[in-house]
């Protein structure tokens, strides 16, 4: 277990358990650093639930846990998983919500064609009961791709949201590519509110990444983002309970982008990816602390 996990997400996202019941999972399984980085969208200071406002920051603190308020942004319309977590980030500033803004409408218009597809394509379902299973009628455009693998699981036409996700990368017929930012605009944006930018897990990034028509190795592409700006890079990542098709272990893979990039100016990150899956009973689900940092590596190379 590490005491620091720079990776997860809640319910604002597509995870299982609220801001409050990850900080207090994170407590006792004795985390010292939670950051949540849920996706496309910033964790707010304040957390209503059922009439009760928490201060996330300081009950996280009372609860012996620093928290820190992150965003997971996907990027690249052309490359799945190319995803920039963003942390001590100016939140206040006008571009996240304008970010967040275009998020909304690209994500919803796409996963409502996708859903149109796969209704013709053999597997019977509509957007309405997409927004009853995930209980969003009111906030259509909330909907999570995550969420749509679950439905259908719970349809019964996959094992798994990841065998979900798995048919809609085979399957091209069902691929809508959604606008994304550019991963460059992205990386100097944080930058400009005073954030410091992290790739998550590089490995779930195809091979051979095609950017702006330019076909280049997953390593170049890793240069590339390195030499924009990057400061930090997913090392230690849950890759054996994702998508991640390659034959490299997740330790093996670790040690490889710690060996190219030792001398690259960037420090090493970690996280679980913690979704909070046990909730759905998905066998053998990603835990806090699963995948992340030392505290002291931590504080002597991220902490801000």
């Amino acid at each position: 277990m590490y005491q620091c996990d720079l990776h997860t997400h809640t319910t604002r996202s597509d995870g299982h358990l609220t801001p409050v019941e990850s900080i207090d999972r994170g407590a006792a399984l004795g985390i010292k650093v939670l950051a949540i980085t849920d996706h496309d969208t910033i964790l707010p200071l304040y957390y209503e639930e059922k009439g009760k406002k928490t201060e996330l920051e300081q009950y996280a603190a009372c609860h012996g846990v620093e928290l820190l308020r992150g965003i997971e942004v996907s990027c690249d319309t052309n490359n799945e998983d190319v995803h920039l977590i963003g942390l001590y980030c100016g939140w206040e500033s006008p571009f996240w919500e304008q970010l967040e803004d275009r998020v909304l409408k690209s994500r919803t218009e796409s996963y409502r064609e996708i859903v149109r597809r796969l209704d013709r394509g053999g597997y019977p379902m509509s957007w309405e009961e997409l927004l009853a299973y995930t209980g969003k009628e009111e906030t259509p455009d909330r909907v999570l791709k995550k969420e749509l693998f679950e439905f259908m699981a719970g349809k019964g036409y996959v094992k798994s949201w990841l065998d979900g996700k798995n048919l809609l990368q085979t399957h091209p017929e069902f691929t809508v590519d959604r606008e994304k930012p550019d991963p460059l605009e992205i990386i100097r944006q944080i930058h400009k509110t005073g954030g410091i930018v992290i790739q998550a897990h590089p490995f779930l990034v195809k091979d051979e990444p095609v950017y702006k028509n330019r076909r280049m190795t997953r390593f170049a592409y890793m240069d590339m983002l390195v030499e924009e700006g990057l400061d930090g890079i997913e090392a230690c990542y849950t890759y054996d309970k994702t998508s991640y098709r390659g034959n490299l272990t997740k330790l093996e893979i670790e040690k490889a982008v710690r060996r190219r990039y030792e001398n690259a100016g960037v420090f090493f990150s970690g996280g679980s990816d913690f979704h909070g899956d046990y909730k759905t009973g998905i066998p053998n689900p990603r835990e806090l602390g699963e995948c992340g940092v030392s505290y002291e590596y931590f504080c002597k190379y991220i902490r801000r």
